[in-house]
């Protein structure tokens, strides 16, 4: 897999791993990742919960 960031974001990943906070740039895309994961899981469950629930009550 090749991927093609923009300067900003690769910046931002090497202060990342130059800060200790990772121990690779690869951790960093990984950790990324996973919280987009957990968003889209929140987000998608919300709507389940909420606004489908309202849905059906119209």
């Amino acid at each position: 897999m090749s991927i093609t960031l923009p300067l900003e974001m690769v910046r931002f990943i090497k202060n990342k791993v130059a800060s200790g906070e990772y121990a690779s740039e690869s951790e960093v895309i990984r950790d990324g990742l996973r919280m987009l994961q957990t968003r889209d899981r929140v987000i998608e469950d919300w709507l389940r919960s909420q606004v489908g629930a309202a849905c059906k009550e119209i």
